[in-house]
């Protein structure tokens, strides 16, 4: 019996030891970011802010040229700023307040993934009139935004 024990109480420091998750040098994840993430980071955070503004121009200059907007997984909802024009432009003239905030954010490279709320007020802008939570993927090269994808 007292081998058995032995034997457990072995076995059981051995997996314990061997197992960095159990380890209490292991600290949670801390990654450090790249200048690459900051920058992709920084971009998203301006574009939140452009849009919280409902600063049209501010907005548009965080966007390539050609970006593609998609609703996942990949239906092409459009292509290229005019159409963003035409889709934000008047969503921003016709809001009373825009009030988009990152609840959770992955950086990875050049992608930024957000879990994002959205507050629209319609005819006061002390009154929201529609919320909504949903997930938003954003690749950035050369500090402007290329492609979306909404996941509703």
């Amino acid at each position: 019996m007292k081998y058995i024990i032995f034997l457990l109480v072995t076995f059981a420091s051995f997996v314990c030891s061997a197992n960095p998750a159990l380890e209490s040098a292991v600290k949670p994840t801390d990654a450090v970011a790249t200048a690459q993430e900051r920058l992709a980071s920084q971009v998203v955070d301006e574009l939140i802010l452009a849009y919280n503004n409902r600063d049209i121009e501010a907005f548009l200059s965080l966007y390539a040229e050609d970006v593609e907007f998609y609703m996942y997984p990949q239906t092409l909802m459009f292509i290229g700023k005019k159409k963003l024009i035409e889709r934000y432009g008047l969503m921003f003239k016709k809001t009373k307040c825009l009030k988009s905030t990152s609840l959770k954010r992955i950086t990875h490279g050049n992608i930024v993934i957000d879990l994002e709320s959205s507050q629209v007020c319609f005819k006061d802008k002390n009154t929201i009139d529609k919320y909504s939570e949903f997930v938003t993927s954003y690749q950035i090269d050369g500090g402007k935004i290329r492609k979306v994808v909404f996941f509703r």
